[in-house]
């Protein structure tokens, strides 16, 4: 055999060899998702690409589980809190061009938004350091503002008023209410509505035909998904929502290949210029310096040693996450129908197995509403005024701060009477009385402390 022979003979093995190892990833990763969006029940798309290449991308689950519509991978979903990296590279526009400032106060542009204590500047919102308190919290008996049309003004009246939780740039605490003031920043220096300039100043120009600011008038009903939620165990549909209500801060509409176009454009810089994809991904400090996990409209985090650049959404009926490793050139994304998924731990997981170290991830297990109904309550810490409330949203498990709505965190049922959360890192065992009730429990997070079941 001469080397030329030789050399063929070794690359079409290699070759081979690599084709094998990617067909039986890609066959451990569907096994997951088979299981992970099992039976006639909502599902999703999910997407990975790496160095430019498609390396899976497959649907699962029903689009509309009345009719048995499966869903197809061409589908337009809700993408929820991905919109703000949209709103935020729309306003980084405005200030490449020199018409707004970060360091502007926001009443140069609301003016109906009243003077707070301190000053709050278009950093502070873009950047989630501002302290304006959460407002997209809604019970269920307020289900109908949803489908109620509201004004940007409207949206802002619900928490004009309310103080600030601290001094902006002093600490990051994520609320929605930050962007609703970015979209009227960006309405009222282009004269444009929000709709019109992301139209033409981004999906446009980034080829991004199936995108919009909620769902535009010629997109065909059967490529839309039909949004679910679990209510007290029970599957049902999403309530009507009217995009101007999520808005500036959730409002985007949009399909896995479209978002692949956007990460495109975020490695390969031929539309946005460095200076505003470098704001975008650079994780952002408070003023004394410690870092927030946050650019502006992005999570900055880690993943098996590896930066993340990263952002999840959750409306009524639908979940999404976007998960890019720069280092390795490597994105995921999941677009589900059914509220409340999920969708950035199995990103987590998917990303994980491609790069052959894959995390641990149980499998999906559907919780019973009735089954976890007595750890619902209020508790309150001993010796303190301080409150927390367990309660299920959908079919998951949240611990949230009545106080402070919004920052709560999703809860994993480890045993009897013993959950954890780790996104927290917090371990929590709970305690009965002699009758078997649940009275309290003990919360295991760089100490121990206790909390009594007040309600």
């Amino acid at each position: 055999m001469n080397i030329k022979s030789f050399l063929v003979f070794f690359l079409t093995i290699s070759f081979s060899l690599v084709l094998d190892a990617q067909v039986t990833q890609n066959q451990t990763i569907d096994n997951f998702l088979e299981k992970e969006y099992a039976g006639n029940n909502p599902g999703a798309v999910i997407l990975i690409a790496q160095n430019n290449q498609i390396i899976f991308k497959n649907a699962y689950g029903l689009s509309d589980v009345k009719k048995r519509k499966t869903i197809k991978t061409d589908m337009i979903f809700q993408v929820g809190s991905m919109t703000k990296q949209f709103t935020s590279t729309a306003v980084l526009q405005l200030v490449e061009q020199g018409k707004v400032s970060l360091d502007d106060p926001i009443q140069k542009y609301v003016k109906y938004f009243p003077n707070k204590e301190y000053p709050v500047t278009i950093h502070h919102l873009l950047s989630q350091t501002s302290g304006i308190p959460e407002f997209f919290d809604i019970d269920e008996d307020e289900m109908y503002l949803l489908s109620q049309e509201h004004t940007p003004e409207q949206l802002i009246s619900y928490f004009k008023d309310l103080p600030l939780a601290f001094e902006p740039g002093s600490e990051f605490q994520y609320s929605n209410s930050n962007y609703p003031l970015l979209g009227v920043v960006i309405e009222e220096v282009s004269g444009m509505s929000l709709k019109e300039y992301l139209k033409v100043n981004l999906f446009e120009p980034l080829k991004m035909h199936s995108t919009s600011l909620w769902y535009a008038d010629k997109t065909k009903k059967k490529r839309i998904a039909n949004g679910y939620r679990s209510y007290q165990g029970e599957l049902i549909s999403s309530p009507k929502i009217v995009g101007s209500v999520p808005y500036a801060a959730g409002a985007i509409v949009s399909t896995a290949e479209d978002l692949l176009l956007w990460n495109r454009e975020l490695k390969n810089r031929t539309f946005l210029s460095d200076f505003i994809v470098e704001s975008l991904i650079t994780e952002k400090q408070t003023y004394s310096g410690t870092g927030t996990g946050y650019g502006y409209g992005f999570f900055i985090k880690e993943l098996v040693g590896y930066k993340t650049i990263q952002h999840g959404g959750n409306l009524y009926g639908f979940t999404s996450s976007g998960l890019y490793l720069p280092d390795e050139d490597l994105f995921v994304c999941i677009l589900s129908n059914k509220s409340l998924e999920r969708t950035e731990k199995v990103a987590n997981y998917l990303a994980s197995e491609v790069l052959g170290t894959p995390l641990e991830i149980e499998d999906k297990s559907q919780l019973v509403y009735g089954e976890f109904e007595e750890y619902f309550g209020t508790y309150q810490l001993k010796g303190d005024s301080k409150l927390i409330e367990i309660f299920m949203l959908d079919d998951v498990l949240l611990l949230d701060f009545p106080e402070a709505r919004g920052t709560g965190t999703i809860l994993t049922v480890i045993d009897k009477d013993k959950m954890e959360s780790k996104a927290v890192n917090a371990l929590i065992q709970f305690t009965r009385d002699k009758k078997g009730q649940i009275i309290g429990f003990t919360a295991d997070q760089n100490g121990i402390t206790e909390w009594e079941k007040i309600k």
